[in-house]
């Protein structure tokens, strides 16, 4: 399996690389960081972008064993939510991720870059099982584990539990489309 992580000019430098190297400690699979791509301009009032805005800016031939998660740095919404760490769309192998909410605690302050690689890489792992098309997890040490909240999110760990990895190895590689 392929995983190209799309970083959108928001991100800050550097990031990306630490996020996949983080990744690469977790699955065994090929991680390529793409070149940058510029963010939409966000709408007025300070909304968050739609996540179907950005699956457009992600849109081109996929490979049937890849996987593409754009990481934005801007806040994302998605149909029904006022915002979303992240959202997947496994009919077209992509997911976009927003680091926005993940990169501040509550405080409004910036987190360290360790706490920041680390959410933003249980996000990545998060979309990209459901890309794989696995469901939430209600086990508390899983990654697939819904998160309402940053504390969600920092609880669980960075891995998939015994039943979640089963299952993705159970998964047939995707087809080619056509």
């Amino acid at each position: 399996m392929r995983m190209t992580i799309v970083p959108f000019a928001s991100v800050a430098d550097g990031l990306p690389q630490a996020i996949v190297r983080r990744l690469r400690n977790v699955l065994p699979w090929m991680f390529v960081v793409a070149p940058i791509h510029e963010d939409p301009t966000p709408p007025e009032g300070g909304d968050a972008l739609q996540v179907r805005q950005m699956f457009r800016l992600l849109d081109r031939e996929y490979q049937h064993n890849e996987l593409i998660i754009g990481v934005t740095g801007f806040d994302l919404a998605a149909p029904g939510f006022d915002y979303v760490f992240g959202y997947a769309a496994p009919e077209q192998h992509t997911a976009i991720i927003s680091l926005h909410r993940l990169m501040h605690g509550t405080n409004g302050r910036a987190a360290e870059q360790q706490v920041q690689v680390e959410r933003a890489t249980k996000e990545i792992l998060h979309e990209a099982g459901h890309l794989m098309l696995l469901p939430h997890c209600g086990q508390e040490g899983c990654v697939m584990r819904y998160s309402q909240t940053l504390q969600d999110t920092d609880i669980k760990p960075c891995s998939y539990c015994a039943r979640c990895l089963k299952e993705l190895s159970r998964m047939p590689e995707r087809p080619t489309d056509g």
